[in-house]
């Protein structure tokens, strides 16, 4: 067996031992759970359209697709729906795992010793990051979301990009991000980085094509039989307001006792949230030589963690996973942040994702809690704030850097 299967093999072993536990003990989120259980039960047409399904989370048909082999795996082999609904969580977490290892590897490269050489202890010590995060573990096999298949996605086509020399790396790396978008929208937030690291406009031509044209074709058949306007009604999903400045801003509201004001307010935020969004986003390409992909990759999440209008606690895996692209240690230092506010989060408004069939009841949400919540949102969100400056000077490419001390 070579150094690198031996190390693989130890850390998806770790990696699976780490979150069986929890995804034995909790049910997942409920809303979660109970979302994905009704997309999978829609034969097709409705998906955005049927009336069972106003109000649940927004799924895009790759995932839709997912879900209905997962169902027909759990219609065969019997289990608990929730459990396998989860699976597909904890294999991204096992690819963001092996992608962190290979990363850390490549830094590394070249250095002497034996089985424990500079290079494999890297590659180690950054699989071991996220395969014994706690945040990952919490985000995966406690709540069930998916974001690690897209940030596996991320990470694969970082690496064909930087790393690879096949000659079909540019068409890998496209379809890579093909999938991460047809998974989840925000991962469209990428591509001016990888558009810097392609040479001419026929290639960035190509590569925006391959990855945007199958997300496009597969969402197709669902406007023919729902209609653009059901699609679009329910792709206009930003997120909820559970975490992070939309986070706090309500709780202000809520303290002042003003939940009708919070509405106004919240549907004028929103859309200037997603202006600056849109705004960041053509700003990006247009500077898109200006960027180093690998460090850019953290610093585009932060963004979106900065100007999101609606911080979902999943989010908070973004960051610390594709900063394992760069550095182990920023990506613990992102992870350690956040995990604070992860763990509030599901202590105070979802204890069963912690505790599953032990968790207690969710305190009242009067002022103590919605004004330490508050505050604690603000800390983080200045932090990140800090954190984000300090990322995007590590992204500049160096003659800019150079001329933007």
């Amino acid at each position: 067996m070579s150094p690198r299967t031996r190390d693989l093999g130890a850390l998806a072993a770790l990696a699976l031992a780490v979150r069986l536990p929890l995804l034995l003990l909790s049910p997942g989120a409920p809303y979660d759970m109970a979302s994905y259980a009704g997309a999978a039960a829609c034969g097709g047409p409705g998906l955005y359209a049927s009336p069972a399904l106003q109000g649940r989370y927004p799924y895009l048909p790759l995932w839709w697709i997912l879900l209905k082999g997962l169902a027909a795996l759990q219609a065969h082999f019997g289990g608990v729906a929730g459990l396998w609904f989860r699976l597909p969580a904890l294999a991204g977490d096992l690819a963001v795992c092996a992608l962190a290892y290979h990363f850390a590897r490549k830094r590394f490269r070249g250095a002497p010793g034996g089985p424990f050489s500079g290079a494999e202890q890297a590659g180690l010590y950054a699989g071991l990051a996220w395969a014994l995060n706690p945040l990952a573990v919490l985000i995966s096999a406690g709540h069930g979301q998916f974001d690690s298949l897209a940030l596996a996605l991320l990470l694969g086509m970082a690496w064909m990009l930087e790393y690879s020399r096949s000659p079909r790396a540019e068409l890998g790396a496209a379809l890579c991000l093909a999938a991460a978008i047809a998974l989840k929208t925000w991962p469209l937030a990428f591509l001016p980085p990888a558009l810097g690291a392609l040479g001419g406009r026929n290639a960035k031509g190509r590569f925006v094509a391959l990855a945007l044209l199958p997300p496009l074709l597969l969402l197709l058949p669902w406007i023919c039989m729902d209609g653009i306007s059901a699609v679009a009604a329910r792709l206009s999903y930003s997120g909820s307001d559970g975490l992070g400045l939309g986070a706090s801003l309500k709780a202000v509201f809520f303290l002042a006792s003003a939940p009708a004001g919070w509405r106004t307010f919240d549907g004028v935020y929103r859309f200037l949230a997603l202006v600056l969004i849109g705004l960041a986003f053509v700003w990006a390409l247009l500077r898109a030589r200006s960027w180093l992909l690998l460090e850019s990759l953290s610093w585009t999440a932060l963004t979106l963690w900065l100007l999101a209008p609606g911080l979902s606690v999943q989010y908070l895996a973004w960051a610390p996973a594709l900063a394992l692209a760069v550095s182990t240690r920023l990506a613990w230092r992102l992870s350690l942040a956040a995990l604070p506010l992860a763990a509030g989060f599901y202590a105070c408004f979802m204890p069963v994702v912690l505790a599953g069939p032990a968790a207690w009841d969710a305190p009242r949400q009067g002022p103590l809690l919605m004004g330490s919540w508050a505050l604690a949102n603000l800390a983080w969100y200045a932090w990140t704030a800090r954190e984000w400056k300090r990322r995007a000077a590590a992204a500049l490419a160096p003659a800019l850097r150079a001329s933007h001390p």
